[in-house]
């Protein structure tokens, strides 16, 4: 929403409501000639109960985001516009069509967004104060084909980055803001090595003028691992801690959902998660159960990995098949969903 703020022309007024620090303000929306609402699948019935009060106040409605962009018609005649996909080029293109009472019922931005040209997020429109971290994001899309994940349908295979000069401007702006912790929120932070390596550079030089003021943790793959330069250089970015994509400790499981890289050689999935700690970050892990190959000891073989990795925060759920993705689609074509 930040980011859609600074896309919107400067003949707009703009107001935030993050429903996960404030109540919302219905007449506030009411008076709104646009109310746009996004969330993920995990908020999709609370999005159902606010699109139907906003539409009992005669309210213009509009919906993006990640579920959305999965589940299109699932708002139905609650919403007068959906936005699917990435919006950097559609929002202002609504913009300009709604001005002139020409606009879609719904827009999917046919090229991914050139992260070169996306401007600083409007930080200043936040309460910032109400939030224990700010959110960073310097790069979206990841290289891998995890058959469950949604990630690679919204944000393609090709990494795309920002520039350093792009995302020291939004360190300065958040740190402005008063936020001195920050999750950088990449799916797969380190999806183009190469690339976020020159990034992390510049952060350094951002964090040594400003005597480390930011610490930041963020997501990543487990060949994070494989380059310990890579690790050095985050490391003395300040990042103290990763979450990384687990799953599962069994490699049937790792096989059947794709998740090639957590099978490659160079070592164990231990191994790996020990030497990221070695080198300064905690681990935080995603753990998945509901693989065919499961069995009923996979609880116990989840909560001994977890205990031998010395991993403080896992983040454990059932496997959920996401529309749009692989894994939907296979389950679909095996007839096995309801």
């Amino acid at each position: 929403m930040p980011l859609l703020a600074a896309l919107t022309p400067g003949e707009h007024n703009v107001t935030l409501i993050d429903e996960n620090v404030e109540p919302i303000d219905w007449d506030r929306c009411e008076r709104a000639d646009i109310v746009g609402l996004t969330g993920m699948s995990v908020q999709r019935f609370r999005m159902k109960e606010i699109f139907t009060e906003l539409k009992r106040r005669g309210c213009f409605c509009i919906a993006g985001g990640p579920w959305i962009t999965v589940q299109e018609d699932y708002f139905g005649d609650l919403v007068d516009v959906i936005f699917v996909g990435e919006a950097e080029n559609t929002w202002p293109q609504f913009l300009t069509e709604w001005k002139h009472r020409l606009h879609q019922c719904r827009y999917e931005q046919l090229e991914k967004t050139d992260m070169t040209t996306v401007p600083t997020p409007r930080f200043d429109l936040l309460k910032m104060n109400y939030y224990g971290f700010g959110s960073l994001q310097f790069s979206r899309g990841c290289p891998f084909q995890c058959e469950f994940c949604d990630i690679i349908v919204t944000f393609g295979r090709r990494p795309r980055i920002k520039t350093g000069k792009q995302v020291i401007a939004e360190l300065d702006a958040i740190y402005k803001s008063g936020a001195d912790l920050v999750f950088v929120v990449d799916d797969n932070l380190i999806g183009n090595k190469k690339a976020i390596k020159e990034v992390l550079r510049d952060v350094i030089a951002w964090q040594e003028r400003h005597n480390y003021g930011m610490t930041l943790f963020t997501e990543a793959s487990i060949d994070l691992a494989d380059d310990q330069e890579l690790m050095e250089l985050m490391v003395e970015a300040n990042f103290i801690a990763t979450f990384i994509g687990i799953e599962s400790p069994d490699e049937d499981a790792l096989r059947e959902a794709k998740k090639y890289q957590n099978v490659r050689k160079g070592g164990t999935l231990l191994e790996k998660v020990r030497r990221i700690q070695e080198a300064g970050m905690e681990v935080w892990c995603g753990m998945i159960m509901g693989f065919d190959s499961d069995d009923d000891g996979i609880f116990d073989r989840q909560i001994e990995f977890i205990q031998h990795a010395r991993i403080p925060f896992s983040m454990s759920g059932m496997l959920s098949a996401i529309p749009k993705t692989p894994l939907h689609e296979r389950l679909a074509a095996e007839g096995r969903l309801d």
